[in-house]
């Protein structure tokens, strides 16, 4: 699989701005900011938003698709990933984890999501320390 996002900076680095777009998705005109550059009147995002959205959206998808391979269905994944960053270095993602899923003893459910994390192609490409906590309900 290919995929292709184009981003686009016009400005400084403190006054200017930046959207991207990705070919194959809904992903249009997202705009994006240095972090610092947080305004709450519009709609905008960071590069580290982004990365910690699209790790926490990979663990689902990898997640998901290794309980369907075992004919388990999940009644919600819902996973949120937080970055630390380092001398402008990103040295963790730490993953927090809460699922329902019916009929999976505890057991069960901490191999399927640490194999997950195993798998995740985004936090693969992440070298950094990743942490998992996963709770099911």
């Amino acid at each position: 699989m290919q995929s292709k996002i184009t981003a686009v900076w016009q400005g400084s680095f403190k006054e200017g701005s930046g959207k991207l777009d990705a070919a194959h998705s809904s992903l249009h005109n997202v705009t994006f900011a240095p972090v610092f550059a947080k305004n709450e009147t519009t709609a905008i995002s960071n590069p580290e938003e982004l990365l910690e959205s699209a790790h926490a959206t990979c663990y689902n998808l990898t997640l998901s698709y290794i309980l369907s391979q075992a004919g388990i269905r999940a009644e919600k994944l819902e996973t949120s990933a937080e970055l630390t960053l380092k001398n402008k270095v990103i040295t963790n993602s730490d993953l927090t984890l809460t699922a329902k899923i019916p009929d999976i003893t505890e057991e069960q459910f901490q191999g399927f999501a640490q194999k997950a994390k195993e798998m995740c192609a985004v936090g693969n490409a992440i070298k950094a320390e990743i942490s998992l906590k996963a709770t099911l309900e």
